[in-house]
């Protein structure tokens, strides 16, 4: 039995959990919008007690002391508190409460992605079992109202592709390093100087975070289960400055992108680097906002930006969700159905030009070390390679890939004689799905005044 957020009783008390950023920027929020809320809702909100797990730690928020608490019991046990908010992230002791909060019969709204990614299911039968609601809009994008659309707004199409830029810090580290020209270290440094960044970056920086957001967004797009785990994932760790001036040199930017699709064979996704040409509709979303394109069947293609993190755009989309709750209590929106396990598609028929870049030795004599470009283009053929390697020093060559795309062109880069050529793995970035580049376009290059020679493709079946 839930319990009632509106009636005869029109202030509503809401259980916080966390004051960190989200949780501050949710109380400065209200602060400033309660009023205008009160007048469009009927309801006055009223937050009683704020779960932290140090007291004593200093804000950049003013609560009242006696708001502040260390034992979740005091809301879970409080029977005038309908309304859970979970802004604390992680998993645990977030999952435990929620759970408990939603067998209670509180409604629970949350920006928790990584808890959402990983026990979506559990929460959300949970929530049925019980006859409440579980909102997380703020779980993904901030405060761009995707998890809206998706559930509110798209019942009368078949979506078959879901795309987007998910990761406010890699995007700004990403835009700074091509217009700065500084290195990932130095970027990440003023990006964690400014708070885009956390201490430990790891989670924004090797794909994870965009990874558990993609699980979510395919979960409700395609009403499948898809763990963040069985999702292929790269970071940016690995793109230098040359690759951002190479790739624009060709009229390309490069990007983060967290990508589902409907194939076949089931659902295709991936989060990691693609080149995205300029004509692009996400390749100008720069710095730390957020882009995520839906594509229906009847609707056609729908692109949402906005600013993806931060305590005021996620705070933003954690009040819209307690204002639909406030207004419509018993029919927010459709519950997803996230019951049905779905292993992704691995794509093993797709074609797509790559971006290499790699070092090698280039005079086997001097032993010199240059880094080098090499675009590779779509042709009839299995594998399109060089024609002819005539010595070491021209023993380069162009690809274009199918099957195990990646792995297949790592094993081609790296064996026969190029292996002794090699000082470490190749950079591959995969251009945009369907982009074509003209054969005479794809070029082989060191950096300028050094060895450059143009690549001659024929088309060969494997």
């Amino acid at each position: 039995m839930s319990v009632p957020v509106n009636g005869e009783n029109r202030r509503v008390r809401a259980g916080l959990l966390g004051l960190g950023t989200v949780g501050s920027g949710f109380i400065k929020a209200l602060a400033q919008n309660g009023e205008s809320i009160r007048q469009r809702t009927g309801c006055e909100i009223e937050i009683p007690y704020i779960l932290v797990r140090n007291p004593s730690k200093e804000r950049n928020v003013k609560v009242k002391p006696e708001q502040i608490t260390t034992d979740p019991g005091v809301i879970l046990s409080s029977t005038d508190i309908p309304v859970v908010i979970e802004v604390m992230g992680g998993i645990e002791p977030a999952r435990t409460i929620i759970l408990s909060a939603l067998r209670a019969g509180k409604h629970v709204i949350t920006a928790n992605k990584e808890l959402l990614a990983k026990h979506g299911p559990e929460l959300l039968r949970a929530a049925e079992e019980s006859g409440v609601q579980l909102l997380f809009e703020a779980s993904v994008a901030g405060g761009i109202p995707v998890i809206r659309f998706l559930q509110g707004y798209l019942t009368a199409n078949r979506v078959h592709e879901v795309s987007g830029i998910l990761n406010g810090t890699t995007n700004y580290i990403l835009t700074q390093m091509e217009q700065t020209g500084q290195s990932f270290a130095e970027v990440l440094a003023k990006a964690q100087e400014l708070g885009y960044a956390e201490a430990d970056p790891t989670s924004d920086v090797e794909g994870f975070d965009a990874a558990y957001k993609l699980a979510i967004l395919t979960n409700l797009a395609y009403d499948v289960q898809v763990s963040p785990y069985e999702i292929p994932r790269e970071g940016i760790t690995s793109i230098q400055p040359l690759d951002l001036k190479w790739a624009r040199e060709f009229g390309y930017v490069i990007k983060l992108i967290g990508r589902s699709r409907r194939t076949e064979a089931g659902i295709d996704v991936s989060v990691g680097p693609v080149l995205l040409p300029m004509s692009h509709p996400l390749a100008r979303v720069n710095d730390v906002f957020n882009a995520v394109t839906i594509s229906g069947d009847v609707v056609g293609d729908l692109t949402f930006i906005g600013k993806g993190a931060g305590e005021y755009p996620t705070a933003s989309a954690v009040l819209e969700d307690l204002t639909a709750l406030l207004r419509q209590p018993g029919q927010v929106l459709r519950s997803p159905n996230w019951e049905t396990p779905v292993y992704p598609d691995v794509n093993q028929e797709a074609v797509r030009p790559f971006f290499v870049r790699f070092k090698a030795i280039v005079d086997t004599f001097a032993h010199a070390e240059h880094q080098f470009r090499l675009f590779i283009t779509r042709s009839g053929g299995r594998i399109v390679r060089e024609t002819g390697m005539a010595s070491a020093k021209e023993a380069v060559g162009g690809y274009v890939v199918t099957g195990l795309e990646k792995s297949v062109l790592q094993a081609f880069l790296t064996g026969g004689m190029l292996e002794k050529l090699l000082h470490e793995p190749p950079l591959l970035i995969p251009c945009a799905e369907d982009e074509t580049i003209d054969c005479q376009d794809a070029a082989f290059a060191a950096e300028p005044g050094l060895y450059a020679k143009s690549v001659e493709f024929m088309s060969q079946s494997v």
